[in-house]
């Protein structure tokens, strides 16, 4: 594993305490006898000459002499005893610590589930023991670690990261490969909700692509090497869907050729029922076993298929091949719905390592078993074929667990677990350090043979290209991870800048949107005052030609000359010079002062008390005010935003961006402008009323 999940207090105070009992200590002293025991009848010196898996298999060894003892069962007792308490007290903490309630049967399952995968992290070899859950479907967060420890192949991993660091992990038909990939999650019903996944489909052709290019194949790849990749990549998803591309595509390779190494012959095999059929067992085996637990679908087969055999028998086997040699093929991908389908998976994975376990049997049969009342109905191979493809999907995990569990757990679970009914070796404490043990402790004498020194100076030189190959593997390794490391830190980066970069420029967007916006407001409250000033500027006007002429003084009208008199209309044919005016006249043809103005002097000092009035109103009359008139103007001014920005949400359930609207085609433009209008018109009317409502409510005093 490439790390370790954190340490669960529970489990470490387990270990403490189990770690300073007195049994324990005696149960280490005698598992020392007994592994001394192991080595003497051996004839091993040292427990550190053995490599890590042959201490492991003397220490289980060893182990297993001691089980029929007491003190081994006492060990056991204060084990489990321990992890109790300590788990559900951890439990009680927790459950008293949280503000939410939580459901304390959950939480036990969940430390439960955490311990599992914590301990598997640390000793991945105790994969072995979660056998005991045959016939049960896996938690998500452990059938992902079992999937993982049991499909484990570093070589096939290592060499995929090789071709990968030189751009050689790709097949001729990549492009091919990909629409397949496509295809194929549209066809399959139970995985059709990763066809939009474009993730996943990426991930699929990086596989499928090396896995084609590794085969050396011609052709494309078959449908079947498609569909087995379609449980693996659920899983991974399901377990960590936030993992890198490079990531999940190096662990699914690792994966998918540990599997398809270990699929048995019968999973390789073409579908042509009629070639050696004598010589298939397992279906053989099948048929028998058909005829002893359904009679009478075992029968329906024979007619249906008689036209293609000689006697009953091969009718049966072939019957039988012809309608699970393409489910067996895919292992029932495509026949299962997803739950029922892990399920068999988890049984299948759990015993890879185990030659003599064979499930595909057993649960090829349950399968027939369990649509026996609609089997039986046909009459035909192409209604029989039809039945398992459609039917097969409604299959449900309890329903297989019971056929499992009546017809053939024991046999598969004896298989399974085959080495716990293996006889158990016998300590003996006399045997721990045997007479004349001390002859196999000595050394040997040096040799002085020149073939012996050029033996050993040949051991020495392989023994350093050996470490020299060693270490420059261990040094390609640690390239290639961090070669990984490294693509990984940068695609984090640029996701990281690409938000940013989409951050920005929706706040710029915003932000022109709001300017856009004051601009409009600015340009409306400018048109407002100049038609304002316009309105009182007509006003001033027409005041002044209505005023009264004022006491010794002359109006407007005085100021016009009267009209021409006859004798000024006649022709005079002698020119007259008129005589200079007299002061009297020269001052009723000027304008007459009063108090030293004029009327041209009082009317703009008029408009300008007018405007300095309509400034006072608008603005204020001091500073304060000006403030908090402007204050008003921003909350209104925001109010008046958040309202457009909900109406938005309302109406097309989510923010217009810039110039969005102006691309909308008419008259679809004009009815969603009329609507965010009429809806930003009711929340600013609702506000005022509100605001009414309060008012009245808590009047000022």
């Amino acid at each position: 594993m490439a790390a370790f999940s954190a340490s669960l207090p529970w489990l470490e105070s387990t270990k403490s305490q189990i770690q300073n009992l007195q049994i324990w200590k005696e149960f280490s002293s005698r598992l020392h006898d007994a592994v001394q025991q192991q080595m003497n009848e051996s004839s091993i010196k040292q427990f550190t000459d053995l490599s890590e898996s042959e201490k492991v298999f003397v220490l289980e060894k060893a182990a297993k002499a001691l089980q029929t003892g007491d003190v081994y069962n006492k060990v056991s007792t204060h084990i489990s005893s321990c992890l109790e308490e300590n788990l559900y007290s951890s439990v009680a903490h927790e459950v008293q610590d949280s503000d939410v309630p939580k459901n304390q049967s959950a939480l036990v399952t969940r430390h439960i589930y955490d311990g599992v995968v914590n301990i598997l992290e640390k000793r991945p070899s105790l994969k072995l023991k979660l056998r005991v859950l045959f016939n049960q479907p896996l938690p998500t967060s452990i059938r992902n670690l079992v999937w993982k420890l049991q499909l484990s192949n570093t070589k096939a991993r290592m060499e995929y990261l090789k071709q990968l660091s030189m751009n050689k992990a790709r097949s001729m038909l990549d492009r091919d490969i990909s629409l397949q990939c496509q295809d194929i999650l549209t066809k399959v019903h139970a995985f059709q909700h990763l066809k939009a996944n474009n993730s996943v489909l990426r991930t699929m052709r990086n596989v499928l692509s090396y896995y084609h290019k590794l085969q050396h194949m011609e052709g494309s790849l078959p449908e079947p090497e498609y569909l087995l990749l379609l449980p693996l990549v659920q899983v991974a998803l399901d377990s960590n869907p936030r993992t890198s591309l490079d990531s999940s595509s190096t662990q699914l390779v690792e994966e998918y050729v540990a599997f398809m190494d270990y699929r048995p012959s019968i999973m390789h095999r073409p579908h042509t029922p009629e070639v050696s059929l004598r010589s298939d067992g397992l279906f053989k085996e099948m048929a028998q076993l058909l005829k002893n637990i359904a009679q009478n679908l075992a029968h329906t087969i024979e007619n249906i298929y008689s036209s293609l055999a000689k006697t009953p028998e091969e009718a049966l086997q072939v019957g039988l091949t012809k309608m699970l040699q393409p489910v067996i093929q895919v292992l029932f991908v495509g026949y299962l719905n997803m739950n029922t389908l892990l399920y068999v998976w988890d049984q299948y994975i759990l015993g890879l390592n185990e030659p003599v376990y064979n499930c595909l049997s057993a649960f090829s049969l349950a399968f027939l078993i369990l649509m026996h009342d609609r089997l039986s109905t046909c009459i035909s191979h192409h209604e029989l074929e039809t039945v398992i493809k459609t039917q097969g999907p409604a299959l449900s995990v309890d329903e297989f667990q019971i056929v499992i569990d009546k017809y053939f757990y024991s046999e598969l679970f004896s298989q399974l677990n085959r080495e716990g009914s293996s006889p158990l070796p016998v300590h003996d404490p006399t045997q721990a350090t045997p007479l004349w043990s001390h002859i196999s402790k000595t050394t040997d004498p040096q040799r002085k043979r020149p073939q012996d020194r050029r033996q050993v100076r040949e051991e020495r030189e392989l023994l350093r290209k050996q470490v020299a190959e060693r270490q420059k593997t261990e040094e390609k390794i640690q390239r290639l991870r961090e070669q990984e490391q490294k693509k990984q830190e940068e695609e984090r980066l640029n996701r990281l800048l690409e938000d940013t970069k989409k951050r920005f420029d929706a706040q710029k967007a915003h932000l022109e949107k709001e300017l856009m916006q004051e601009r409009q407001q600015s340009y409306e409250k400018q048109k407002l005052a100049e038609a304002q000033i316009s309105e009182l500027q007509g006003q001033i006007r027409r005041l002044m030609q209505q005023r009264p002429t004022s006491a010794g003084g002359y109006s407007m009208e005085s100021l016009i000359a009267p009209p021409p008199s006859a004798n000024s209309q006649a022709p005079n044919e002698t020119p007259h010079i008129a005589p200079p005016a007299s002061p009297e006249q020269q001052a009723a043809t000027t304008v007459k002062e009063v108090n030293g103005k004029t009327s041209n002097s009082v009317a703009l000092d008029l408009l300008k008390q007018i405007m300095e009035s309509a400034d006072s109103i608008v603005n204020g009359q001091s500073f304060a005010e000006r403030d908090t008139l402007n204050a008003i103007m921003e909350r209104h001014l925001k109010e008046y935003r958040e309202d457009v920005k909900n109406s938005e949400i309302e109406i097309l359930g989510h923010e217009l961006d810039t110039n969005e609207l102006d691309r909308v085609q008419e008259p679809q433009r004009s009815a969603i402008a009329r609507r965010l209008t009429l809806a930003v018109q009711r929340k600013t009317e609702a506000r005022y009323a509100a605001s009414l409502k309060s008012r009245e409510r808590f009047p000022e005093s």
